[in-house]
């Protein structure tokens, strides 16, 4: 197998043949070697005209990821053996090689920053590779409290483009909440937690009303002594009264204690939604 040099001086040689040169690109095709092949293929092209070498130098290209280069070979084919017997098959991989995503290699000076691509948030942080459809797309980068930057670049098929960001200066926060707005969410928290402290109110009331004849009835009952119809009734009465009872305590400390819970993770923590715009941003923030 030749290095790359001893291939450089075996191609430059005028007494190579358009055989040999094809006979040494299918041996560094076999060893992976896709730019040797290539450029042995592309010899014996030079040297023999032969239109199907333009199909092999095809496979090496799109081997290496070159789609658009892959699709001139194939053309190219084409328009020096219009009679192709496989014409049909040839114009399908062109056709599939067309539909081929672009490839955008997205860097960052500081690794492990988010990556939105037409607003819309993709899963790997850079460095990354990411695979889009053909056309224009707007990639922006986020790191940790700074904004990397943002790029339109046009994507065609196939095609690997290279984008690197450097921080910018943090983007100023603009913070804003109308007076209507914070008098409104006033209202509405009030009007809450009245609902809730009646709730509370209500449920403990009957918690209570139930509990003295629960224990009314206990007292007459154990004082009839013998067990009887009349003390079997007053016991079932009472217990129910003490089921209403326990039931109705537990509701209010329930409604008490989840309504206090949520008011303070309500003040711990403040919904924020940024959009951004420009090189800037803008928030709002709600209490």
């Amino acid at each position: 197998m030749p290095t790359d040099d001893e291939l450089t001086d075996f191609l430059a040689d005028p007494r190579t043949t358009a055989d040999a040169a094809y006979r040494v690109g299918a041996r560094l095709f076999e060893a992976r070697r896709f730019d040797g092949a290539e450029r042995a293929w592309l010899r014996a092209y030079s040297l023999g005209r032969e239109p199907t070498l333009l199909v092999a130098v095809a496979d090496t290209r799109q081997r290496r990821g070159d789609e658009p280069g892959a699709v001139a070979m194939l053309e190219q084919y084409l328009d020096q053996k219009p009679d192709a017997p496989d014409r049909v098959s040839i114009e399908a991989r062109i056709a599939a090689l067309l539909r081929s995503p672009g490839r955008l290699v997205i860097r960052s000076r500081e690794p492990g920053c988010a990556i939105l691509i037409d607003g819309a948030p993709v899963e790997p942080k850079t460095p990354a590779e990411i695979e889009v459809e053909p056309g224009t797309h707007t990639v922006i980068v986020v790191g940790e409290g700074t904004r990397a930057g943002e790029k339109t670049v046009q994507v065609g098929y196939g095609e690997v483009k290279e984008l690197d960001f450097a921080p910018e200066p943090p983007s100023e926060l603009i913070v804003q909440e109308t007076e209507e707005a914070k008098l409104e969410a006033k209202l509405v928290e009030e009007r809450e937690d009245l609902m809730i402290r009646r709730a509370v109110i209500s449920t403990g009331s009957i918690a209570a009303a139930a509990l003295v004849p629960g224990t009314v009835l206990r007292i007459c009952a154990e004082r009839e002594g013998q067990p009887t119809d009349k003390t079997d009734r007053l016991a079932i009465f009472s217990n129910v009264s003490f089921g209403i009872a326990a039931l109705s305590a537990v509701t209010s400390f329930t409604l008490f204690m989840t309504h206090k819970n949520k008011r303070a993770r309500e003040r711990d923590f403040a919904r924020l939604r940024i959009d951004t715009r420009g090189a800037g941003a803008w928030a709002t923030l709600r209490f």
